[in-house]
């Protein structure tokens, strides 16, 4: 039987929601952390509602004697490295036992309205329990960029922490801005190192180093530091997670961390991993169960050190970044 390639309609967003809703059933048998919200009809028409409803989107839908049987959605938006195409992850979903090879067929069309507009740089977010549909973006020319990973606490012990000797940790407070406004370099410059090369444009600097400031005072963030005679060596801080209607791997009661940074001089005595133990105890005590957190994939520290922590892989950012010269040589 023929299939027919479809623009996306508002029409369609309740078979594309069942499609959504089949996939996240089949993720949870492999990934049972997911938060089963998403296997509901109507959550999965709200998430579908939500990546369509994004500024400059659009996608198309694989349709066969007039059952649709895969969606593909997506939106652009002007980053200051260019223009730049999303597929968040309930922007698609296939019918069971559809072949990946109609997601790339959809991917033809949507991609294509997308270098039409000058879009170069093509990003898809996908769940890493179907292989095939991760192979099929990897036929595409897409690699790994980021990785979404949870921890659960239920599947491990957090092991007694070792501080190192001579290092302190503490929780950061009120008269820590200036400490924190100082380590805010660290990671941006660990992604411009080989093999990532990824730059911070020095106009966004301030802004960085505001914003880790800001955090020392922050009700929602809770930061920990490691000094040693009173200099800062390293910092990470924690947060609730939100839910939201487009984040298909969060639900109530995670919690996440980001701006982990350890000095490089102080690199290698196990300091980043008793900060990351610290907070992870400090919530488990609490009652928290899951901790959500994403890294970059190039970034070889980060990769290396994160699971370790007991996070398993949930979802995958894939990029493609086009040879602009496609404007003008068709």
């Amino acid at each position: 039987m023929k299939t027919e390639i479809l623009p996306f309609r508002q029409e369609m967003i309740t078979d594309a929601a069942a499609l959504l809703a089949a996939r996240h059933q089949r993720d949870r048998q492999t990934l049972s952390f997911l938060p089963p919200r998403f296997a509901e009809l109507a959550e999965a028409e709200t998430a579908v509602q939500s990546v369509l409803a994004k500024a400059l989107s659009g996608g198309y839908a694989a349709a066969r004697g007039g059952q649709i049987v895969a969606y593909l959605i997506g939106n652009w938006t002007v980053e200051p490295w260019g223009r730049c195409g999303w597929i968040w992850l309930p922007g698609s979903a296939l019918s069971p036992g559809e072949s990946a090879a109609t997601l790339q067929d959809l991917y033809v069309r949507l991609g294509d309205d997308w270098v039409s507009s000058g879009v170069f740089y093509h990003r898809t977010y996908q769940g890493t329990a179907d292989r095939k549909v991760i192979e099929a973006w990897f036929d595409l020319g897409f690699g790994k960029e980021r990785i979404d990973a949870v921890s659960d606490f239920r599947q491990y012990d957090i092991p007694d922490i070792q501080i190192p000797d001579g290092v302190k940790i503490r929780r950061a407070g009120a008269g820590d801005e200036g400490i924190l406004r100082e380590l805010s370099p660290v990671i941006m410059r660990e992604l411009a190192k080989a093999p990532y090369w990824h730059p911070t444009p020095p106009e966004r600097w301030p802004e960085l180093a505001e914003g880790y400031a800001e955090l020392a005072t922050d009700p929602e963030v809770r930061v920990w530091m490691a000094t040693e005679n009173g200099a800062a060596l390293g910092i990470i801080g924690f947060w609730d997670e939100r839910e939201s209607a487009e984040n298909m791997l969060v639900g109530p009661g995670y919690f996440t961390f980001s701006v982990a940074a350890t000095r490089e001089s102080a690199r290698g005595r196990g300091i980043g991993s008793a900060l990351c133990w610290t907070g992870l105890r400090h919530y488990r005590d609490e009652g928290y169960i899951y901790c959500y957190n994403n890294w970059i994939s190039p970034n070889l520290s980060a990769s290396r050190l994160w699971p370790r922590f007991g996070f398993q892989e949930a979802a995958y950012r894939l990029a493609r970044n086009l040879n602009p010269m496609i404007a003008w040589t068709r």
